[in-house]
């Protein structure tokens, strides 16, 4: 270190610095999903497979990606810690991260266009036609930035990325703001024009309740994807934040996938209403009870394996 130049240390420590900070963030963020994936299979043991089955495709994924990107802190700032020439490289976890982070993503997005198909009662096909269209060039796009950081070996060459990654912005936050406006729709504007389910019931009071609920949910991690996108491009293109811009870029693929843990276990019962599992299915996903005036005798009987 003592042969190092002011100007070589400050590079180093902006290297480090934003590395290390996003690799605390990812272990908190994955101990978080970690968390809501063992509520998810503990509530719902009996939940459609394929349910299961893509919250543990994302939570892998998610775990992969946190060693993958704790294997590239303890390189960095261990192993060749206050060496420049190693930090001049690419490291095989920096365009394995962003595959993980858009496979993540696309996933995540695809459920919640199916989810708009069956909230629309299986008639609005347009909409998640649309966001599986976002969602497929967003992933496309992360695709293609595999390609040209496993086939440029320098740091540097992050410029390459430049021109397209606005795309990818776009069509992410893009995918995202047209899943959070119809829900907000679906579950809430429609149920309120709609004189089928006046809330003055008291059975429709509840489902408008619990429907608000996950609404309030999805808009909040929507959100936070959101922001947490946004941060990264921006910091991306600052050369004087060095790799700050990892914090949210190492901890959106874990923010994707909380969401769909969030939307999942939603479907909990409030204690005061239980059933004997402790959960509730919203009736309005139900295509043979839309739209019935005998909402609140639906209430109880709907399964999981519409929602």
């Amino acid at each position: 270190m003592s042969g190092l130049s002011a100007e070589e240390q400050a590079q180093i420590n902006l290297a480090l610095g934003g590395v290390v900070v996003s690799n605390y963030l990812s272990y908190l963020t994955m101990g978080i999903v970690l968390s809501a994936t063992w509520t998810y299979f503990s509530e719902f043991p009996d939940d459609k497979w394929w349910f299961k089955t893509l919250v543990v495709l994302c939570v892998s994924i998610c775990i992969v990606d946190t060693v993958g990107t704790g294997i590239w802190t303890y390189d960095w700032a261990v192993t060749n810690y206050g060496n420049p020439a190693a930090l001049a490289f690419m490291h095989w976890a920096i365009p394995a991260e962003g595959f993980f982070l858009s496979t993540c993503a696309f996933i995540v997005q695809l459920f919640y266009a199916w989810r708009l198909w069956i909230v629309s009662m299986k008639n609005n096909w347009i909409l998640p036609l649309v966001v599986g269209c976002l969602s497929t060039l967003g992933w496309c796009i992360g695709c293609w930035q595999l390609h040209i950081l496993t086939t440029h070996d320098r740091i540097s060459d992050f410029t390459l990325l430049q021109p397209v990654i606005y795309i990818w912005l776009g069509g992410s936050v893009g995918a995202d703001v047209l899943i959070t406006s119809s829900m907000i729709y679906y579950l809430d504007l429609r149920f309120r024009i709609s004189p089928e389910f006046p809330s003055g019931v008291s059975a429709n009071r509840f489902l408008h309740r619990r429907l608000r609920k996950l609404i309030v949910r999805t808009v909040e991690c929507n959100l936070l994807s959101l922001f947490a996108q946004v941060i990264a491009v921006g910091l991306f293109n600052r050369s004087s934040v060095g790799f700050y811009f990892c914090i949210t870029n190492m901890t959106i693929a874990k923010v994707y996938t909380f969401s769909l843990l969030v939307s999942l276990n939603s479907r909990r019962l409030d204690n005061s209403h239980g059933t004997s599992k402790g959960r509730v299915e919203l009736p309005v996903l139900h295509t043979s009870s839309f739209p019935s005036i005998e909402v609140s005798a639906h209430i109880q009987q709907e399964t999981t394996s519409d929602w």
